[in-house]
């Protein structure tokens, strides 16, 4: 019987500091750039580098695909292939309030802080470390495993997009960049804009959000007519926080992911709220109406809830205005299969009288895989034997991982049932014991399904 708990302590120090400099690399997409040799940006690329670079150190073979993404290999060349995958991008650290610097590693009672130190930095070094161990231990494989990582899963996973079109597809995998026992369902996924027409010209600028996939926690416009007193006092009125800087009317909400915008506080609806109240503004009116403080879709009458996979979610994740137009992102996690036309139905209704526009951005279909699959027997075994959490059953989620790019793939850790979810907010943070138990639960998964 392997100890793989056992053996995994042994690289706890080594596992530390790879992660360390690999947090240390602010990879988030600036902007994409498919004619540049860094098509996510130079952090990015520097970021994959050092990961592909210190694999080969360790004896792996490892390729970097056109800076997109890159892969560590272990076992016979011949093998079946197994897939891990993982991602080295972060979601965006500005006007966050970390109480320590989001791109240097911290550890403070046993907690490791630091922007993707959980997602997904953090599981793709204990990934690394898992494969590691094997080959160290000499635990030898009957099939081939590539640990995966893209550079771009926040912004729309166009890493691995590209990676396939050159690289052999796994046939069956997990990615550590959720939750654990183990997700076999992830929601299907729609990102929207709607074009919102300020013909009372009130407001000046209004700006809140750059991610569909983020609730924003910061949001600021200026107006053409001056409510900066009624303004104060609607803050106080309603506990909100906020302030007036200049011209600037300033909110602060609390950022979350999109597949739980119920545990943010969006601050932009601060704003839209304001001027629902305070102005004439149509298009005040129309978030009020439809989208105001309203995380699961039902002033839009398109809720739906699945026993399996849940209630739909509603994000409105980026404000822009130009040229008297504001420009609402939206995100969507939908739990059931072919509902494209009711949401572009809903709000083709919603906007008509307002003479509004919208326009489709993105629509990706349900993930599944049976419950009791092999695939997800065998994780839930790994898990469970390492952890001793036999009480813990695998379920569904609103986010959307890697697994979606192969048929019989699952999201596999790294966060614990019932712990908070502290992806894409500030102070984000992963337990130190966690991460290094996690090389072993991963060792042991990646030894089940390869041996």
């Amino acid at each position: 019987m392997i100890d793989f708990k056992k053996l995994a302590l042994e690289y706890k120090d080594e596992a530390l500091e790879t992660l360390a400099k690999l947090i240390s690399f602010p990879s988030v997409l600036d902007e994409y750039n498919p004619n540049s040799d860094a098509p996510f940006g130079d952090s990015n690329k520097d970021a994959l580098n050092y990961i592909l670079d210190k694999a080969r150190h360790y004896g792996f073979l490892a390729k970097n695909v056109f800076n997109y993404a890159g892969h560590i290999e272990y076992g016979p060349s011949d093998g079946e292939l197994i897939g891990v995958l993982a991602h080295l991008d972060v979601v965006p650290v500005t006007n966050q309030k970390w109480d320590t610097n989001p791109f240097k590693l911290t550890i403070y009672n046993n907690l490791m802080y630091g922007r993707g130190v959980l997602d997904d930095k953090g599981p793709l070094v204990a990934s690394l470390f898992a494969l590691k161990l094997l080959k160290d231990n000499h635990i030898n494989l009957s099939k081939k495993v590539r640990l995966i990582m893209g550079c771009d899963e926040e912004s729309g996973s166009r890493c691995l997009e590209h990676y396939f079109k050159n690289e052999d597809m796994p046939t069956i995998g997990f990615s550590p960049d959720a939750e654990f026992p183990v997700i076999y369902g992830e929601k299907a996924h729609a990102n929207y804009y709607l074009y919102l027409n300020d013909d009372e010209k009130i407001l000046k600028t209004f700006e809140s959000g750059t991610r569909f996939n983020i609730v924003p926690s910061l949001a600021k416009m200026s107006l053409s007519v001056d409510l900066k007193d009624k303004y104060l006092a609607y803050l106080k009125e309603n506990g909100y926080e906020g302030e007036i800087v200049g011209e600037d009317y300033i909110a602060y909400g609390k950022s979350s992911h999109a597949m739980c915008p119920q545990n943010g506080l969006n601050a932009a609806f601060i704003l839209l709220k304001f001027l629902a109240l305070n102005t004439n503004s149509k298009l005040a009116k129309y978030v009020n109406e439809y989208l105001l403080f309203d995380p699961y879709a039902n002033k839009l009458n398109i809720n739906v809830k699945d026993d399996d996979m849940g209630e739909l979610t509603l994000n409105c994740g980026i404000f822009k205005l130009e040229n008297n137009i504001l420009t609402i992102g939206l995100d969507l996690r939908i739990p059931k299969d072919n509902y494209k036309n009711v949401i572009n139905k809903a709000l083709e209704t919603s906007l008509k009288p307002y003479r509004y526009q919208y326009k489709n951005i993105s629509y990706g279909d349900i993930h599944y895989v049976k419950k009791d699959s092999l695939l997800v027997t065998k994780l839930m075994d790994a898990y469970s034997s390492v952890t001793g959490d036999y009480h813990s059953q695998p379920f569904t989620i609103g986010g959307g991982t890697y697994a979606k790019f192969i048929k019989n793939c699952v999201a596999f850790g790294p966060q614990r049932p019932g712990s908070p979810d502290v992806c894409h907010i500030a102070n984000e943070y992963y337990n130190v014991d966690n991460f290094v138990m996690d090389i072993a639960i991963y060792a042991k998964a990646i030894y089940e399904l390869g041996k």
